[in-house]
């Protein structure tokens, strides 16, 4: 039955990804009438609350996890998991919200790679949850 749960939490976690990162973050700024600002004030708002939905996953996910026999492998992917959502937290959201600050202010921002990298960890968390997922299963 926990292994049931597992598999739900990497699943449900994973479909909020393709939803949120890959689906929402973009398809808003496809509205005509949608300005730039209120798109990404709008877009920092979602992942605000998206991050916390994610903590609440994860910790799910570790509890459960705790009561089942997973393999060293399995344990190293909620480690890559735990670490990616810190330094998305703690580092990588604060810096694109200064961002969104300077472009809401009128300000051009100059390049950088944090939105990039934000969406490659983005990726990674994908790939592990159904992959972890995938495993369970089997």
């Amino acid at each position: 039955m926990l292994t049931k749960l597992i598999i739900m939490d990497c699943f449900l976690w994973a479909g909020m990804i393709l939803g949120i990162s890959f689906l929402e973050s973009w398809v808003k700024f496809r509205a005509p009438t949608l300005v730039k600002p209120v798109g990404l004030d709008v877009g920092r708002t979602v992942f605000r609350f998206f991050h916390g939905a994610q903590c609440g996953l994860l910790l799910i996910l570790i509890f459960l996890s705790i009561f089942i026999n997973l393999e060293p492998i399995q344990w190293a992917a909620i480690a890559i998991l735990t670490g990616i959502l810190i330094l998305q937290l703690f580092w990588l959201f604060p810096k694109l919200s200064q961002r969104v600050d300077a472009i809401i202010a009128g300000n051009t921002p100059s390049n950088s790679y944090i939105h990039s990298l934000y969406g490659i960890f983005e990726v990674v968390k994908l790939l592990i949850l159904i992959i972890f997922g995938w495993t369970l299963i089997s």
